[in-house]
């Protein structure tokens, strides 16, 4: 993937190669140099019962992403790797080492509060396989991307099954949203005294918006396969595989307030201790890190990307924690 990929984000609440046979280790095998994603928006809403703030001071129903990103052209991702949606690596054609938030993925914070009785948020209502990227925008939660028709200028294996077999001069058309994570890590609140918990009692989520295990983290075929065909050198695959969720929390259809489990449960919102003027109670509040990347281990993530572009939407809701 060479050049600079930019994907349109709409969000609701975003080797120097040698020739030759051996074993090499590195961060992942990417040939992309960065990922070019074509302008960017992130809107937030999530009703007036549960308000956001990119400051913690200045809360609405509603987050426009040019509070956040001032760079009219948007937000250049590279393919990077994690194992923990923390701690970020690149490597792939650039020297194996810490990569930068928003230089080589996009991280932002985000802090919830509410007055309402239920106090747990989750990423909810994934519906990219309901839409397209000519699709009108919907609510709900997505990934999707126009794709980039390729020929395949190897032979390769692209999995799973033993006859999906790329040819060489083959044409097909490849999605770099097939190939993006999203974590949501929650945060203590340093703007709530009250706010006392341990690290070990935070939430953190990997989701990987494809719903597809097979072809994630450090699948032996895709682009493994296609790097050995390309450049005759064999990487090592990943021997630690990070803790990812394929879809996200079910409501209770007779009660839309009462998650049916934790899947996708990203915040438990802590007590302020100040009260809301309108509604009388006490305000609830929580602080979250969302973290947006390409992930340069998947077995998608091609260097045919690096024209395609995507529209991400995230929508969270306040809901009743599961009791399982």
């Amino acid at each position: 993937m060479r050049g600079t990929k930019k994907v349109l984000i709409s969000a609701l609440l975003f080797l120097g190669v040698g020739l030759v046979f051996g074993t090499v280790s590195y961060a992942w095998f990417s040939l992309s140099l960065t990922n070019n994603i074509e302008g960017l928006t992130l809107t937030a809403s999530s009703g007036d019962e549960l308000q956001m703030s990119f400051d913690g001071i200045n809360f609405s129903s509603e987050l426009p992403m040019d509070e956040l990103i001032k760079d009219p052209d948007g937000v250049r991702l590279y393919d990077v790797t994690s194992i923990d949606g923390i701690n970020f690596e690149t490597g792939g054609l650039r020297p194996k080492g810490e990569a930068v938030a928003n230089e080589h993925y996009l991280s932002f914070d985000v802090w919830f509060r509410t007055s309402q009785n239920e106090h747990s948020v989750y990423l909810y209502n994934h519906i990219s396989d309901k839409m397209t990227y000519e699709s009108e925008n919907q609510i709900g939660t997505y990934v999707v991307s126009k794709g980039v028709v390729w020929r395949a200028p190897h032979q390769f294996f692209n999995g799973p099954n033993v006859e999906d077999v790329v040819m060489q001069g083959d044409v097909g058309t490849y999605y770099a949203s097939d190939a993006m994570r999203i974590s949501v890590i929650e945060l203590n609140d340093e703007l709530n005294p009250l706010d006392l918990r341990e690290e070990n009692e935070l939430k953190r989520l990997i989701f990987d918006p494809s719903g597809n295990p097979e072809r994630g983290y450090g699948a032996s075929f895709g682009q493994f396969s296609y790097f050995f065909q390309r450049t005759l050198m064999y990487v090592e695959l990943p021997t630690e595989i990070p803790v990812v969720s394929y879809r996200l929390s079910e409501m209770d259809r007779f009660n839309p307030y009462q998650a049916l489990d934790n899947e996708s449960l990203v915040l438990d919102l802590q007590p302020t201790g100040v009260i809301d003027e309108i509604t009388g109670k006490e305000i609830y509040q929580g602080k979250v890190r969302v973290n947006i990347w390409i992930e340069g281990w998947d077995a998608d993530a091609f260097d045919a990307l690096d024209k395609d572009r995507m529209k991400i939407q995230l929508q969270f809701k306040l809901a009743q924690r599961a009791m399982i």
